[in-house]
């Protein structure tokens, strides 16, 4: 089963991290501490949230104020995309690391090179 939102990393303000997927999620992230629960954003949020669970508005709606809020006060993790860490883990290799005596040669898939000799001019059929 799908989760109905794509899912954001919130960050409480003791460093915990909890993907948020869902209502249910976003509820109990509103109900976690924040910076500044005064703020207009997260109050316009919470108002949100209740109005969604009563079936007034769209938990699409919820969500997105949710993330709003959450981003104003630096709540959201952004995600860094997989090839950014791929890249950033392939420049770090140092290139000393790099060991040149693995080759596919010792995995098993060495040629075999035989040696060139040379047939006798007497023995070559005419």
């Amino acid at each position: 089963m799908m989760p109905p939102f794509k899912a954001v990393i919130f960050r409480t303000t003791r460093d915990y991290k909890l993907p948020i997927t869902t209502l249910y999620d976003v509820e109990r992230a509103m109900g976690m501490s924040w910076p500044d629960k005064s703020a207009d954003s997260y109050r316009s949020a919470a108002c949100i949230l209740e109005q969604a669970k009563l079936g007034w508005c769209s938990p699409r709606a919820a969500f997105e104020a949710f993330v709003l809020a959450a981003r104003e006060q630096g709540r959201i993790v952004e995600c860094r995309r997989l090839k950014d860490r791929v890249a950033r883990e392939l420049a770090s290799i140092e290139p000393e690391a790099i060991r040149p005596e693995r080759t596919t040669s010792s995995f098993g898939l060495r040629r075999r090179v035989r040696a060139a000799t040379p047939v006798p001019a007497r023995a070559r059929p005419y």
